[in-house]
């Protein structure tokens, strides 16, 4: 006898409906914006007229543990926070100016889940709000923060989206979402259902709501720079910006205390240079490194007179933007270098970042740019 496949419940049949609904609302949005110009968003937040951040984007921190990766969350959530009369240097991070007609300014929320919450987070929390310009009895209306500690793993994940449905609702404006440390979030980094629950539930987030996240991950041990279980695999695949944080080497393959923050991916615009910093004990928190511990850390530049004298050239002839090849060439006939010697003193003067003084007198920076017809070096100010 032929079994008959079983009834279709009625429930099943809601279910279904409700969602091929909600596919054909989703089409009719994508057929909608496929039908006009597209105008791609202008970032959050920038480096030097680097953009760093988008809007509606997952973003990562990777490092080591004890590399400041925290530090670096708080110095960028400052910058957000930041007060229009404070003139406090962030890394050089700045914000986006204000757009007439929308919302101004960007809400922050800090969601920690490893320091405890008697002194740790706290301190963290006062660190912010002094850097941005406030005192630590002031409570800026678009600064949130909540701390996981003490919900069991099981219960994180739902305690997280409860609370970001709490302050979706609560502001009126873009949200800048950090989780530190992503992996306490899920009961198993390890374990892919875990990751890619917490993950489609950020993918979902960016799409439909006005919030951007930051996911601060710790690399495994070793001389890998892989980020942690399934998770890291996963969230740097999906991130837009990922930054690598880690303590730069001497030429004795020393650890020093000169911080090396690398762009890992830059999925909205080029790969940028990587920068310097380190920890301040009178700032409590982290500085630009100088030029010349920069150079004196990396070790290529032997004679600071030499460097200083490129900088010169640099600043009298690049008026225009030049090609790479007619500006090495230009340096090989002044200087009497080797071309990999030039090369690697023009990255430096890029990565450091070193000031040069133009002919009209003005400040710049030697930038390049990788544009179709090749490499193409100028200075910006």
């Amino acid at each position: 006898m032929q079994t008959l496949p079983p009834p279709i419940s009625s429930s099943n049949t809601v279910a279904n409906e409700t969602n091929l609904q909600k596919l054909l609302e989703s089409q009719s949005k994508i057929r909608e914006n496929k039908s006009k110009p597209i105008t791609f968003a202008s970032p959050i937040l920038s480096q030097n007229e680097n953009p760093v951040f988008f809007p509606r984007t997952i973003n990562v921190i990777q490092g080591k543990a004890g590399v400041h990766k925290s530090r670096l969350a708080e110095t960028i959530c400052a910058t957000f926070l930041k007060r229009p009369e404070s003139n406090r240097d962030l890394l050089g991070f700045k914000t986006a100016p204000p757009i007439q007609g929308r919302p101004g300014g960007v809400a922050v929320c800090y969601v920690d889940t490893e320091r405890n919450l008697s002194d740790q987070l706290p301190y963290a929390l006062q660190q912010i709000q002094l850097k941005a310009g406030y005192q630590i009895e002031d409570h800026p209306i678009n600064f949130d923060y909540i701390s996981l500690l003490e919900f069991s793993r099981e219960e994180r994940f739902e305690m997280l989206d409860m609370y970001l449905e709490y302050i979706r609702q609560k502001y009126n404006t873009h949200v800048f979402i950090v989780l530190d440390v992503i992996t306490d979030c899920v009961f198993n980094f390890n374990d892919s259902k875990d990751s890619m629950k917490l993950i489609d539930m950020m993918n979902r987030s960016i799409n439909r709501h006005n919030v951007s996240f930051l996911c601060l991950i710790h690399e495994n041990p070793g001389n890998t720079d892989k980020a942690r279980g399934h998770l890291g695999t996963e969230i740097t695949n999906k991130a837009s910006t990922v930054l690598q944080v880690g303590f730069e080497r001497d030429n004795e393959n020393r650890f020093t205390d000169l911080i090396k923050i690398a762009y890992l991916k830059c999925r909205s615009s080029r790969k940028h240079e990587p920068f310097y910093v380190q920890y301040s004990d009178e700032e409590k928190g982290l500085v630009l490194a100088s030029p010349e511990t920069v150079a004196n850390v990396l070790g290529e530049l032997q004679k600071k007179n030499d460097f200083e004298e490129i900088c010169d050239f640099l600043g009298n002839t690049l008026s225009e933007p030049m090609s790479k090849k007619q500006l090495f060439d230009l340096l090989a006939e002044e200087f009497d270098c080797k071309p990999r010697t030039l090369e690697n003193r023009i990255k430096q003067i890029i990565q450091i970042p070193i000031t040069i003084i133009g002919a009209n007198g003005c400040f710049y920076r030697l930038c390049k740019d990788h544009g179709k017809g090749g490499i193409t070096y100028f200075l910006n100010s």
